[in-house]
């Protein structure tokens, strides 16, 4: 490995080491590597982690299994399993689909269809789940080449009288059914997942693009305890002329069960991805990801709900997947300027966090709510398309929003008022930099505290919260 005046390099074999779990590794750490021999001054980054200064959770099913018969007493459906166990005890956002081949009366499971549409409409219900679909036919291959049209394209459901994969079944049909069928009135799809290897081609993203909703899946991030190299960590999105594909942030219990054939409460393993791409450097947000069958054996739902529990244990900021998509798909369409006095200028037009390096010092403008001080930098919170942020030695005596875990549509400071409005999907708890504590005016009951220069309010409601601090 050397340095040069052009930059640096590397050697082989030298960066390459392999283990004696078959596993080749990186010796060179790439941040610092990069750092070192580009010699690159530092910038703001666009982060698509975090929201109000705290980790990003989601959860999200792919409908696989949705029809299957459990192990627990009676044999319940595994979709029965996760209703009742999942998505109406653990009140945080799901994003739920289903395979309209396997619900649906022209499907593979007619004489079952109607007991597995009508559990499909209670899942939907639930105020808390987000609808998506999964497809009709669930096709391995997404390939849309016109050179391509035969069963190249792998697998897929043997639906009766569905011969050949038809893309535009399988994305606005199972959309349109879904909505028609499944949905109740105030609910439409908000997300498409992409079903097999995940790898759509332009063409098709564009056909998820023109039914106004976000598409997600793909990426195969899994970062484990002798397994860390972070070549295992994929990029946030797919960015193509014709759209934006959305990785999905964490690998599914697929991988950790050697593709369901054994180990049916690997998946608990999925806690060391979560903390291994969240420290020292947050890479990830934390994705809770997993078929319909993980509700099949005690075990898997087991490991399940232990991912659920590690993660609202942490500080986080949980959203639906829609939201999520949202920020990420628009990550490449941040801008960064420096002005000429030192300050940045930063367009966004859906991320709502930006990373910036500790040295910069203490973001003081007036633009931004605040910012959360992590291990490898300040993330700073935003909540408009247009910011100038300017930095200083020390924190100014103006109260900041050091951070919420719930999204912030409102906040407003004139002097020492500030107006606040927290869409908050878990009993919203704000935390301020502060040196003298706030009162707090609001129709929810707040509890409050003072640590360390930090006040810290909590209510046990969440929603849409409004309320006004009144700092001295």
């Amino acid at each position: 490995m050397f340095k040069a005046p052009w930059g640096g390099a590397a050697v082989s074999p030298y960066p390459v080491f392999s283990l004696d779990n078959n596993q080749d590794i990186w010796l060179v750490d790439p941040f610092k590597f990069l750092d070192e021999m580009l010699a690159l001054p530092k910038i703001p980054a666009a982060d698509a982690s975090t929201e109000s200064g705290l980790r990003i959770l989601t959860s999200h099913v792919d409908g696989d299994g949705f029809p299957s018969r459990s192990w627990f007493k009676g044999s319940p459906l595994v979709s029965e399993v996760l209703y009742n166990e999942v998505f109406s005890k653990i009140e945080i956002p799901h994003t739920v689909s289903v395979i309209e081949g396997e619900t649906s009366p022209e499907g593979l499971y007619k004489d079952a269809s109607p007991k597995l549409e009508a559990l499909a409409r209670k899942i939907f219900e639930l105020p808390n789940v987000e609808v998506a679909s999964h497809t009709y036919s669930h096709p391995f291959s997404w390939n849309i080449k016109s050179n391509m049209r035969k069963l190249v394209y792998g697998e897929f459901l043997p639906i009766p009288g569905y011969k050949e994969v038809d893309y535009d079944r399988e994305v606005s049909g199972s959309i349109n059914y879904i909505n028609s069928r499944l949905c109740p009135p105030d609910k439409k799809v908000k997300v498409f997942l992409w079903s097999g290897n995940a790898c759509p081609s332009p063409e098709a993203i564009e056909k998820v693009e023109k039914q106004g909703i976000v598409n997600v899946n793909g990426g195969n991030t899994i970062v484990l305890k002798g397994m860390d190299s972070l070549t295992n960590v994929s990029p946030v999105v797919y960015w193509t002329k014709k759209g934006v594909q959305v990785y999905a942030p964490m690998l599914n219990e697929n991988v950790y069960t050697n593709e369901w054939t054994e180990h049916f409460d690997g998946f608990g393993r999925a806690t060391e991805s979560f903390d291994l791409t969240g420290h020292p450097r947050r890479l990830k947000s934390i994705a809770i990801y997993y078929h319909m069958y993980s509700g099949t054996y005690p075990s898997s739902l087991k490991a399940l709900k232990s991912l659920y529990d590690y993660a609202l244990s942490q500080d986080v900021t949980p959203m639906y997947l829609s939201e999520f998509a949202q920020r990420a798909r628009t990550l490449y369409e941040t801008g960064l300027g420096k002005n000429l006095d030192g300050s940045w200028r930063i367009t966004s037009t859906g991320i709502r966090s930006l990373r910036v390096p500790a040295q910069f010092g203490i973001p003081v403008s007036s633009d931004i709510p605040g910012y959360n001080a992590c291990e490898d930098g300040n993330y700073i919170i935003l909540n408009k398309k247009h910011n100038t942020i300017h930095f200083a030695k020390e924190r100014e005596d103006r109260v900041m929003l050091k951070s919420a875990n719930g999204i912030v549509n409102k906040w407003v400071q004139n002097g020492n008022r500030i107006e606040f409005n927290i869409q908050s999907y878990i009993p919203l708890k704000l935390e301020l930099w502060t040196k003298n504590k706030c009162q707090m005016v609001s129709s929810s009951e707040f509890e409050s505290r003072v640590d360390n220069q930090v006040s810290i309010y909590q209510t046990k409601e969440k929603g849409s919260i409004s309320g006004v601090l009144i700092c001295n």
